[in-house]
């Protein structure tokens, strides 16, 4: 078990050493203290609060149904609105868990989602024969966007 610290060595080529030395981060200018800046980079990089790396596992996880989609060969501007905006939108919540302020660093991150979803829906609501599987479906979405339209 590790103590509250933990001492480490290891051995560098130059070409590492340089760059580590070279990390110009929140004042680090010790060897330990660059050592804790890369190790934090590190994270950054790879953990759920990178927009990145969260909409990449979230990718990941809807590619099956993604792809059953896909082989059905059925297009519908509906069906693709919604896997674009659970895809993104669970990235845009994974990567705003830890933020301090939820509402307003979700709020941020989630934006172009929901604009990109508003986009397809408004498609589907302007045009005479819109790319749906169920054009009763579009019926709906064309009449509730007229009665929210008229209150």
């Amino acid at each position: 078990m590790l103590n509250k610290t933990q001492s480490i060595s290891a051995r560098l080529s130059s070409e590492d050493y340089t760059y580590l030395m070279s990390i110009d981060r929140n004042g680090a200018v010790t060897q330990s203290e660059k050592v804790r800046e890369l190790i934090a980079m590190a994270r950054e990089a790879v953990g759920v609060e990178s927009f990145a790396r969260a909409y990449l596992a979230s990718a990941e996880t809807m590619l099956p149904t993604r792809a059953r989609y896909v082989d059905e060969n059925q297009r519908s501007l509906l069906v693709e609105a919604l896997l674009e905006l659970v895809t993104e939108g669970a990235a845009a919540i994974q990567a705003c868990s830890d933020q301090e302020a939820l509402a307003p660093a979700l709020e941020q991150k989630a934006l172009p989602a929901i604009e990109t979803f508003l986009e397809k829906i408004l498609l589907v609501a302007v045009q005479e024969d819109p790319r749906v599987v169920n054009p009763d479906a579009a019926k709906k979405i064309q009449q509730r966007l007229r009665d929210l339209m008229h209150r």
